[in-house]
């Protein structure tokens, strides 16, 4: 489906290799019921994963509880899931809500 123009950027989340999944555009309220419908099956069994956020365009409360939800799957299919890469935003809902501990979230330094 092509957006017209003016509307909000679909997110969508791809398979960079066998353990690294990259999320890309908003999430959102209005994008989190998608992310969550794609994401199903993604994650296989007793995988160790790692969800790289860098190219997350926007997020809310919403991210936030898709995030608790991944990673919730994931520990009742055995595996383990990491999030690098978080934005700030995310980092901030995440801390106000006593919630960062939880997510285990890195971010690489950048070399300038």
């Amino acid at each position: 489906m092509v957006a017209e123009q003016g509307t909000a950027a679909r997110a969508r989340i791809e398979r960079r290799d066998a353990r690294t999944y990259c999320v890309l555009g908003p999430m959102t309220f209005d994008s989190v019921s998608e992310l969550w419908s794609d994401s199903r099956g993604l994650f296989s069994a007793g995988e160790v994963l790692d969800i790289d956020l860098s190219r997350v365009s926007h997020t809310d409360s919403a991210g936030l509880a898709l995030l608790i939800q991944w990673l919730r799957e994931s520990a009742m299919g055995g595996g383990t899931m990491k999030f690098s890469n978080p934005p700030e935003q995310l980092l901030a809902i995440a801390g106000a809500s006593n919630l960062d501990g939880l997510l285990g979230a890195r971010r690489e330094t950048m070399a300038s």
